[in-house]
């Protein structure tokens, strides 16, 4: 905990989109909050800046979860500048989409080191302040499409599908220390990668969607900031898909 006594949680790719959502509503919840970011410095700053003028606690903290060591100094930085996470909201994630056989390895490479092995590592490096404290929360950003697959991202869906894997088995180690481990499963939602996606292939999607709409960073995020309460204490191993109803993926690029 902070000297304010707030818990803390560390949000990896935090800068926008989803990730900065739930940066927002955990730093309304309480806690105070280690904006990470990649590349994004200056949105990371503005977000500091906002949860602070707020009333609340937040610091913004560089490391690109690619990098083999960077998930471990995050948390070290973590700790020195806020004290030591409780809750983990793994995040940080690349999607390059293309068709199997036009993929390069290099594409499928980046996603994995991205979104599965830079996700190990910095839960990995919390675990042990989680173990001290005797409770944790953490919390996979996945996507419906580890569930569903989708054409043209064989590469994609299988590193989310990992992580679904990851946290159901991590649920039962951890379980006993009070820490809970949990998925979430984001569909359509209106974020960056949204806005670079083709109109009409975008209204497609969402005409199949039963909500008829895509979906707000927030939404994601108010079930994010549940599995990060007390409240959810009973709540382990769960997969919890945010997606309106249905999901259509988009075609092979």
């Amino acid at each position: 905990m902070t000297a304010n006594g707030r818990r803390v949680a560390l949000v990896t790719g935090a800068s926008r989109g989803i990730g900065a959502a739930c940066a927002r509503k955990l730093a309304a919840d309480g806690f105070a909050v280690a904006v990470n970011y990649a590349r994004s410095g200056e949105a990371a700053d503005a977000l500091v800046t906002e949860i602070r003028s707020g009333g609340g606690e937040a610091a913004a903290i560089p490391a690109d979860m690619s990098v083999p060591g960077e998930g471990e100094r995050l948390v070290g930085e973590t700790v020195e500048r806020l004290g030591p996470p409780l809750v983990l909201v793994s995040n940080a994630g690349i999607q390059r989409s293309r068709a199997l056989v036009r993929q390069s390895v290099q594409d499928w490479d980046a996603m994995w080191a991205t979104n599965v092995n830079g996700a190990r590592e910095v839960t990995r490096a919390v675990l042990p302040h989680m173990y001290d404290s005797g409770w944790g929360r953490i919390v996979f950003i996945s996507s419906v499409l580890g569930a569903t697959g989708g054409p043209g991202d064989s590469g994609y869906s299988a590193t989310k599908a990992a992580l679904l894997g990851m946290s159901k088995s991590l649920a039962q180690e951890v379980a006993r220390r009070r820490i809970t481990v949990n998925a979430v499963l984001p569909g359509t939602i209106l974020t960056d990668l949204a806005a670079s996606t083709d109109e009409a292939v975008l209204a497609a999607n969402i005409n199949f969607l039963a909500a008829k709409r895509a979906g707000e960073p927030d939404e994601v995020a108010s079930v994010v900031t549940f599995l990060a309460s007390d409240a959810a204490s009973y709540v382990n191993g769960a997969e919890i898909a945010v997606h309106g109803g249905g999901w259509v993926p988009l075609p092979p690029r």
